[in-house]
């Protein structure tokens, strides 16, 4: 999740041409980027679009998916 999240970041911060987020943020919000997490892209007030939320645990040394919130 955060290669993708880096990636959507700085790829806004090379189309707008600067690391200051009022430059770069709206840049952000028109990005759309295909990434090792899926397809991302955010909506006209800046929310990532089909967002999910997953909650793992591990017991007994084994990763184990509790829900999806989307």
């Amino acid at each position: 999740y955060v290669y993708d999240a880096v990636k959507v970041m700085a790829n806004a911060m090379v189309t707008a041409n600067s690391s200051d987020p009022e430059k770069y943020l709206p840049a952000l919000k028109a990005t759309q980027y295909s990434g090792v997490t899926g397809n991302i892209a955010f909506d006209e007030k800046g929310d990532i679009k089909n967002g999910a939320l997953t909650l793992m645990t591990y017991k007994g040394g084994e990763r184990t998916t509790l829900a999806v919130i989307r």
